[in-house]
């Protein structure tokens, strides 16, 4: 039944049930931890077995129909698998060859555009220099004459030589920035066409990488084409087998093995994934409950400072039913080494839960009540 409790108490309420689901989730955690080492040590087993029995299976020619014709199948279809393959690759190969060339061809390009460029920046830097050559003469030529020109008969002849001098330093100055503008420009060229080089070579070494890594993927492939159709036709069968058929042995053994493995495997992974869910799960409703308790605590905080009325929120049915299921899960997770080696007991324990009492609905619906409560509670303030 409902149950009305002091504001203080409310948020003590959400601060276990914080904590509680903390224990759990580290309770779990802990599972995890045993499933992992114990499930590479499965896969390293199951490797080694299904290595044993693969050319145990593919030499042994007294095999039962039905087997002899699922094994065919199963290679048949990895042959497609690997003939699809190969003929991505050698798409993919055409495809990097031709980005690299080009590559190639956009650096030549470049090469002889700058090469195009050179002699007409060259011309333009030698007319500036004989330009400047030719204006630093004729001032010369001026600051000899005006040294020449008499003081004081020739002042009106003085004053036109140095306007003239004048004239020939703007245009001394006009040549020297023209010519530092075309120094620049092929300056420029040149850092651009350094630049683009490089970033050239480094896309023509990672498309010819790729090309050559591809390339030895494919000669791989087609080299061992029938082998490892057939390696990887009855690898596929063994993994995929769940019952033991009817063969003699020593290839019966080999295959009780595989098929125990196989189980075992599967329980592991499904285990790993009941696993990953619950503490996703977990750690969802831990940090959900904390940002609650923190809007909680400082509704509290405000009663307490402008020693308003005490509010008295309701815990309904619903947060209290869903909560009082912490101590019970954590008791069926705790002990983490017996359910580390029985993943599918952990999954029996922990699946209906989570699909149950923990599913999205009910989640919401926990949440949903704790703020109505908050939020009635509140209303008492006026």
């Amino acid at each position: 039944m409902p149950k009305t409790v002091r504001l203080q108490e409310f948020c003590e309420y959400v601060a276990n049930q914080q904590q509680a689901i903390r224990s759990v989730y580290a309770e779990i955690e802990e599972v995890q931890f045993q499933f992992n080492e114990i499930h590479r040590q499965t896969l390293q087993a199951w490797q080694e077995a299904l290595s044993r029995a693969v050319p145990m299976l593919l030499s042994d020619g007294q095999l039962p129909p039905q087997v002899a014709q699922s094994l065919l199948q199963a290679v048949q279809e990895e042959r497609a698998k690997i003939e699809r393959e190969i003929a991505d690759l050698r798409s993919r190969v055409e495809a990097r060859r031709k980005e690299a060339d080009a590559t190639v061809a956009e650096a030549q390009a470049r090469l002889q555009a700058l090469r195009r460029d050179n002699p007409s920046l060259d011309a333009d830097e030698e007319a500036c220099k004989a330009r400047r050559a030719a204006i630093e003469q004729e001032l010369r030529r001026l600051d000899a004459e005006i040294k020449a020109t008499n003081w004081l008969t020739g002042a009106f002849r003085r004053r036109r030589l140095r306007r003239e001098r004048e004239a020939e330093r703007q245009a001394l100055a006009q040549e020297t920035a023209r010519l530092r503008r075309v120094r620049e420009m092929w300056q420029q060229e040149k850092r651009d066409f350094d630049t683009a080089q490089a970033e050239l070579r480094a896309r023509w070494d990672a498309a010819s990488a790729e090309a050559a890594k591809l390339q030895a993927r494919l000669d791989y492939l087609q080299g061992n084409l029938v082998r490892l159709s057939r390696e990887n036709g009855a690898g596929r069968y063994l993994a995929e087998m769940q019952s033991l058929p009817e063969v003699p042995e020593p290839l019966c053994a080999a295959l009780t093995e595989v098929v125990r493995l196989n189980q075992v495997k599967a329980e592991y992974e499904e285990g790993l994934r009941t696993v990953a869910e619950a503490l996703g799960l977990l750690k969802g409703l831990a940090e959900g409950m904390e940002r609650f308790y923190k809007s909680a605590e400082k509704v509290y905080e405000e009663q307490r400072q402008y020693n308003l009325r005490e509010l008295h929120p309701v815990l309904s049915d619903a947060v209290l039913s869903f909560h009082a299921l912490w101590p019970e899960l954590q008791a069926q997770v705790k002990d983490e080494k017996m359910l580390g080696t029985h993943p599918a007991e952990f999954s029996r324990r922990v699946r209906p839960t989570m699909a149950g009492c923990l599913n999205e609905q009910a989640v919401a619906g926990m949440f949903e009540s704790l703020g109505d409560a908050l939020t009635q509670a509140t209303k008492a303030w006026g």
